[in-house]
């Protein structure tokens, strides 16, 4: 329990980092700085944001939260989590000192190595443990998608060591490792997460959806790679493959909506805050589903990928309003964030209002390059919501060191 407790701390330093770095990239576009290298940050801030946030705290609570013991007991999951923290924090160091490109690749490749070694000994350990087929579905489903992500990151890791950088190739390597990283490894974990913890106290007539929605979504996701290659590649295969996954991705909204309904009942009994962060995270994911579907049409896939806001306000989406929240959620159900206590409330509350305002933010100013070069006010904007982010990550590590 002690080691499942310092992951979580870390995971949780790890946002109050992510925050700050994203505050300080909004500062960058309101004042000068000339001191603080705008890419350097960047890409420190882009690494962090996966391997010292969303990607140990998944992990971990795959680990301790899905797997009974003795299962979970095994040391080699805390040389496994150690290694994840220590190739983030190695990063994120070497990204600010200087020049990031070449140790970052190292180590990522590193970072890929031992998640190698988490599928393969967790993929043997869940089913020695016999959970339900759905969550088995799901998290199996997950770190098959964390080892095909792999790819796109290696090719990208060989570009920057070999210095030979093919644009066209880099794109789509990078799309690869974000499709199967967001629409894989974070959604299917936390799916496998939720429905092993409601799988007790739902409606059991409602419940008979949960198969449905995990065969669906999780046979979506090869698919659905080939949405953004559509309409640069004019091959009639990809268009089949986009219309088979947009189906699939339609049909596990169509279930998804009635496993809601199971849902609400769970949460109605605990801390408002909690339910709140819930439920707009599963809107959050909704909405994602509905974006997806909506990718078979050019138009769509143009003003999302063809405007930087839009693409940055899709992408905090996912990583934010849906991933983060249900994370954070879920941490304080658990009993790791203490929910009781004003000061977690407070930064649960401040941190999920930030998203959204985030959020509209970035929506509103993407669909306002349709019709102008740009307002003067929304990097203000952005500035002030990422300060808010910020307060509201700090409040809640602060809040669970002082319940430690």
């Amino acid at each position: 329990m002690a080691s499942k407790n310092n992951w979580i701390d870390l995971s949780l330093l790890g946002l109050c980092i992510v925050s700050l770095l994203g505050s300080i990239l909004r500062t960058k576009f309101v004042f000068a700085l000339p001191f603080i290298n705008y890419n350097h940050l960047l890409e420190a801030h882009f690494h962090f944001a996966f391997g010292g946030w969303i990607t140990l705290a998944l992990m971990t609570l795959l680990t301790y939260d899905l797997l009974p013991s003795p299962f979970n007991k095994r040391p080699v999951y805390q040389w496994v989590l150690g290694a994840v923290a220590i190739s983030a924090w190695v990063t994120l160091i070497a990204s600010i000192a200087g020049d990031p490109k070449v140790l970052s690749a190292i180590t990522s490749t590193f970072l890929i190595l031992t998640t190698y070694i988490f599928s393969w000994v967790f993929t043997a350990d869940m089913l020695k443990a016999r959970l339900g087929r759905p969550v088995t579905l799901l998290a199996l489903s997950s770190v098959v998608c964390l080892v095909l992500s792999s790819g796109g990151a290696l090719i990208i890791a060989y570009m920057y060591i070999s210095g030979a950088v093919d644009t066209y190739l880099y794109r789509h390597a990078l799309l690869g490792y974000l499709h199967f990283q967001y629409n894989g490894f974070f959604s299917l974990a936390i799916f496998a997460l939720l429905f092993n913890n409601i799988g007790r106290a739902a409606d059991r007539k409602l419940l008979k959806s949960i198969p449905w929605f995990a065969s669906l979504l999780s046979a979506s996701i090869i698919p659905s790679l080939f949405l953004t290659d559509q309409w640069q590649v004019h091959n009639p295969w990809f268009r089949v493959m986009t219309m088979i996954g947009s189906l699939f991705i339609l049909l596990s909204l169509f279930f998804f909506a009635a496993i809601v309904h199971a849902v609400y009942p769970v949460y109605q009994r605990g801390q408002p805050v909690i339910r709140l962060l819930v439920f707009v995270s599963m809107g959050f994911f909704m909405l994602k589903l509905l974006l997806q579907c909506l990718g078979i049409f050019p138009t769509v896939i143009n003003i999302i990928f063809g405007r930087r806001p839009m693409v940055m306000g899709f992408l905090h989406m996912v990583f934010l309003g849906f991933v983060s929240l249900f994370l954070l959620a879920y941490m304080s159900e658990k009993g790791f964030l203490d929910s009781m206590k004003k000061t977690t409330r407070a930064g649960l509350l401040i941190f999920a209002v930030a998203v959204i305002f985030n959020e509209g933010l970035l929506t509103t100013q993407g669909m306002a390059t349709l019709f102008t070069s740009g307002m003067g006010l929304f990097p203000w904007l952005l500035w002030v919501a990422g300060i808010c982010l910020l307060a509201g990550a700090l409040l809640i590590f602060l809040s669970r060191i002082r319940s430690r």
